[in-house]
């Protein structure tokens, strides 16, 4: 069986990689944290909400303020 890579914990990586496995098929799923943080990150776990494109945040501390 082919093994599907969902690179990032974020929302979208770990709904995508839940979804894959839902389904039968084998994922890995790779996550920066907890070796590696962004700005915009704050805690360890998988999910975490940094950026949203419907807040439009401009804040250095947020994803969406360093793009």
């Amino acid at each position: 069986m082919t093994d599907i890579t969902v690179v990032g914990g974020g929302f979208a990586g770990v709904e995508a990689a839940w979804q894959i496995a839902k389904r039968g098929l084998s994922v890995t799923l790779y996550e920066m944290k907890p070796v590696k943080f962004s700005p915009a990150h704050s805690n360890t776990g998988l999910a975490e909400l940094v950026c949203s494109n419907s807040f439009k945040a401009t804040r250095l501390g947020c994803a969406a303020g360093l793009l």
